[in-house]
């Protein structure tokens, strides 16, 4: 797939899409740019984080929208911690442990990055110990539609792209 836009690490794609097959706009997927060439996402096969190239991401996700922050280092600040994680992750994997299994559900909270983790948790997981930055959740998960909603109001991103026929119906 051809595009003729540009990706930075820490560049954030939300999409109205999923992998469920639940219909567009009722759940979504989110990921977070390595670099300028690669996506880390969170997924519900094994293995459960995970990079792959954005051109894999556009194709799969056509209907999405990308955030960037403002301040460049906040974007690569934030992808060195997912690489980070992904390193650790698969440190892990490699000693036996399973650790996090992907999860909506469970115990355990936001913040704690080793018990469960899902894609949007993943973004978050990313800015908060990679940056500070805090995104609020008004629901029990936070989900694409939050993250969406968040980053359309916050000063410190911008968006950079949003297709035609991205949105999510529901506030989940």
């Amino acid at each position: 797939m051809v595009t003729n836009r540009n990706f930075r690490a820490g560049d954030i794609l939300v999409a109205c899409d999923n992998a469920f097959n639940i219909p567009y706009g009722y759940w979504g997927h989110a990921a977070i740019m390595a670099n300028e060439n690669q996506v880390l996402e969170a997924t519900d096969t094994f293995p459960y984080i995970r990079v792959l190239p954005i051109e894999q991401f556009l194709q799969d996700h056509p209907n999405h929208a990308q955030y960037r922050p403002k301040d460049p280092m906040i974007g690569a600040n934030a992808a060195s911690c997912a690489i980070d994680y992904l390193e650790k992750y698969n440190q892990n994997v490699a000693n036996g442990m399973q650790r996090p299994v992907f999860s909506f559900f469970g115990p355990s909270p936001l913040h704690d990055p080793w018990e469960t983790v899902y894609c949007s948790k993943l973004v978050w997981l990313s800015y908060y110990y990679g940056t500070g930055i805090k995104f609020l959740n008004d629901y029990f998960l936070f989900t694409p539609e939050d993250l969406d909603t968040i980053l359309q109001r916050d000063d410190r991103f911008q968006l950079i792209y949003r297709h035609p026929d991205f949105q999510f119906l529901i506030n989940t």
